[in-house]
């Protein structure tokens, strides 16, 4: 299961090895798109809220083709360095406009819950 966030630095993210929830489920759209259907992350009176009203507690994100060719590419071994590597290579970037990109999209994924971050030894091992 993940766990909650946690701040780690620039150094360790880097490092870390983003690995896909395996609560989320990821459908491949007709189109060849990736989408996310997940469960919201709501606690409190919003939830209570939620269900009086009969909101649905899951969502769906679809992803664009630059997010979809990112989280495909997130298996489990490569390091966030390596995916920076790759969508530089991939969308013909500079190193420091992947980086800036693929940390902020990774952030973004972070915080919906749909990837977490393996920080520290063993990181890369398969799991």
């Amino acid at each position: 299961m993940f766990r909650e966030q946690q701040h780690i630095s620039r150094r360790e993210m880097l490092g870390s090895v983003p690995r896909l929830n395996p609560e989320v489920r990821w459908e491949e759209l007709e189109d060849g798109a990736m989408m996310a259907v997940y469960r919201k992350h709501v606690r409190g009176p919003r939830l209570w809220l939620m269900k009086l009203l009969h909101i649905p507690e899951t969502t769906q994100l679809v992803l664009d083709d630059a997010g979809t060719r990112v989280v495909r590419a997130i298996d489990g071994a490569r390091t966030v360095n390596d995916l920076i590597a790759h969508v530089a290579s991939e969308f013909r970037l500079s190193r420091k406009e992947s980086e800036v990109s693929l940390l902020r999209y990774m952030e973004m994924l972070g915080k919906r819950g749909l990837v977490g971050f393996a920080v520290g030894q063993g990181a890369g091992e398969r799991p």
